[in-house]
């Protein structure tokens, strides 16, 4: 079923004339059927894996460091790796083929390649150990929002802190009420905007689970500045948040209240930067 699924993905590439093919692949034998079916060397696919081993085997492979269980999040994160390794182009028509799932989750979509597809994700994954892929999609998301709408009409600025969230707490300290505390809100959750919206006005940073729980909000961070270069006119905010990036295992998201920029922290060093009214 699958090398047929495969092929039938192949065939509607060929038709739609498409720029690039991309089609997922979990074993050796996977990514050997389809190097011997017809269509292959015409349209020098590309393959998805999340075993760093079958790269060796293809000569085009976009590595996923984690399995992605949502659909639509795996082919915009799997675009923006291609489009990041230079396989295809910006506005490029690309087929995306599926058949690692169960027969009912087997898919072939076409999408368009845009440069910012993934909201940076792709970029932040390389970075990242034990981080869910849609709790970073998440945060992102309220971020943006954030910044585009601001609070009551009114820049804000917010620090998230992912990942690691046990270390965080430990290397760092509570300064009001933890309004989270005992709770099982999840950054995930419908609605959850409102409660950020709310919370952010509390000074210092959220800290989430590496699964998306909001453990904290209004958390005091432990900063220093060994090994630590920031871009010239970023301040404490951006500061601390570097600073726990490089002592635990989270990465930082940063919305910035004086220029409305998010910034992404990991090992200490600013890993991308987005404008909010850039991205989707």
């Amino acid at each position: 079923m699958e090398k047929i699924f495969l092929q039938k993905g192949f065939e509607i590439a060929h038709v739609l004339k498409a720029d690039a093919v991309l089609f997922c692949a979990e074993s050796k034998k996977e990514l050997k059927n389809a190097m011997d079916m017809n269509l292959y060397s015409n349209l020098n696919p590309i393959a998805v894996v999340v075993d760093k081993k079958l790269t060796n085997v293809c000569e085009r492979a976009i590595f996923l460091v984690t399995e992605i269980p949502d659909l639509y999040e795996k082919i915009r994160i799997s675009v923006a790796g291609a489009l990041n390794e230079g396989f295809i182009k910006s506005d490029d028509l690309v087929v995306f083929i599926d058949n690692t799932g169960t027969e009912s989750d087997n898919a072939i979509i076409s999408i368009r390649a845009t440069p910012l597809i993934d909201d940076g994700i792709y970029s932040i994954l390389a970075h990242t150990d034990g981080i869910e892929p849609l709790v970073i999609h998440a945060a992102l998301r309220i971020t943006t929002q954030l910044g585009k709408k601001g609070r009551e009409g009114k820049p804000v600025g917010t620090t998230f802190i992912i990942g690691d969230s046990g270390d965080v707490l430990r290397h760092s300290t509570q300064i009001t009420y933890n309004p989270f505390e005992s709770s099982y809100v999840d950054l995930k959750d419908k609605g959850v905007i409102s409660m950020i919206k709310e919370y952010s006005r509390l000074d210092g940073a959220f800290v989430i689970s590496g699964k998306g729980k909001i453990v904290a909000a209004s958390r005091y961070l432990e900063s220093g500045k060994d090994d630590i270069k920031l871009p010239q006119g970023l301040g404490a905010r951006h500061m601390s948040a570097a600073w726990i990036s490089k002592i635990t295992n989270a990465i930082a998201i940063v919305l910035s209240e004086s220029d409305n920029m998010i910034r992404i922290f990991s090992n200490g060093a600013m890993i991308l930067e987005l404008d909010p009214e850039e991205m989707g």
